[in-house]
């Protein structure tokens, strides 16, 4: 482990930083799933084309610049901390990968685009289609390219080898990756659990408190046609999460220290990684009308906040092998923190204000 009096100390308390982080993380969870795990849905609908599917693919198409914006801008919150306090080991990793991290901005671009053109494509379903699938693939290709480098951050006894593998006379190339690192697909996948769970429940929100229609025949059958795919969406995340959770148990062979650290170490808190995901689909099973829809959406928001803070207790003890972040000397700094609670709550409201539009303008 690195001494940590040669590192330079942290803007803010620890506490600070891990609460921010995980709230960042949590906000930024719900916009990513629905496009992370719906975009894929909406173009199978779209291709389907059926009454509903096809209403509910051009609903969907329709919110996805939206939440992309949101997704991406609450996405900095946790990365802004990141830098903060595990910038040794961000940076090192990044360094190492940064051909990958350079490559996620044209591919944002072109995903973001590509997502666009597909929301303004409604009259023309092939070209929705077609855009709609590139959207998916860079967004997919974004989530992958970002997992290497983070789940890079942990492995702080590749580094050197890398470092002799990707260098030249003592320069990084940048060319380095961590895909042949279980931990990142286990990783990957636990995050798309979750992602189709809540894109089934925002499929769902949209249709009881955001959709309306004159004929009321219509609206209520496209009601329950959401409801039943959030069945369907839950049961699925919750198979992956379950999968996700107990990968030694379940793949019969052991995935090594970083995918244990990335996961609960006690037999409780692992349980309630999956007790979430469970009470949603139990959930599913009751009445679909507005009051489950809500709890839902609540039980699926606590998930994903414990789900942040389950990763958050992962990468702790995952940098602590290099580095103990928590023992960091601080040095706060006042101005930038009162800035920074001052621009993130009225951010905030920006957005709550945006999206209380939003939901007018859908009336």
């Amino acid at each position: 482990m690195m001494d940590i009096t040669t590192l330079s100390p942290v803007p803010a308390p620890f506490w600070f930083v891990q609460f921010f982080k995980i709230t960042g993380f949590t906000l930024h969870l719900i916009p990513m799933g629905v496009w992370f795990a719906g975009l894929p849905i909406a173009v199978l609908a779209a291709v389907v084309h059926t009454k509903n599917s096809g209403l509910y693919a051009r609903r969907m198409f329709g919110q996805f610049p939206i939440m992309m914006a949101l997704g991406i801008n609450f996405g900095i919150v946790p990365l802004l901390f990141l830098q903060t306090t595990y910038y040794k080991a961000f940076y090192t990793a990044t360094i190492l990968t940064a051909w990958h991290w350079i490559a996620v901005i044209p591919i944002l671009i072109a995903g973001y685009y590509s997502l666009y053109i597909a929301a303004y494509s409604a009259e023309r379903r092939g070209r929705q289609i077609l855009f709609g699938v590139i959207a998916s693939l860079c967004l997919i290709t974004i989530g992958l390219l970002i997992s290497n480098g983070l789940t890079l951050m942990v492995r702080s006894d590749l580094w050197s080898t890398l470092m002799e593998q990707t260098g030249y006379y003592g320069a990084t190339l940048g060319t380095a990756n961590n895909f042949s690192d279980t931990a990142l697909w286990i990783r990957f996948a636990r995050v798309f659990g979750f992602a189709l769970i809540t894109a089934g429940v925002w499929a769902a929100f949209d249709s009881h408190f955001l959709y309306k229609n004159s004929d009321k025949a219509a609206e209520d059958g496209y009601r329950r046609w959401t409801f039943r795919l959030l069945q369907i969406l839950s049961v699925l995340g919750f198979i992956v999460i379950v999968l996700a959770a107990r990968p030694p148990m379940m793949l019969g062979y052991d995935l090594g220290e970083t995918v244990r650290m990335s996961l609960p170490r006690s037999s409780a808190a692992r349980f309630f990684l999956i007790a979430g995901p469970a009470a949603v689909v139990l959930l599913t099973l009751g009445k679909g009308d507005k009051r489950m829809v809500l709890l839902i959406s609540l039980v699926q928001f606590l998930s994903l906040a414990y789900f942040a803070a389950v990763r958050q207790i992962g990468q702790n003890a995952g940098t602590a092998l290099f580095a103990d972040v928590a023992q960091l000397h601080v040095d706060v700094q006042w101005d930038t923190l009162i800035a920074f609670l001052i621009s993130f709550v009225f951010g905030v409201l920006i957005i709550i204000w945006m999206l209380r539009q939003c939901a007018l303008a859908a009336k």
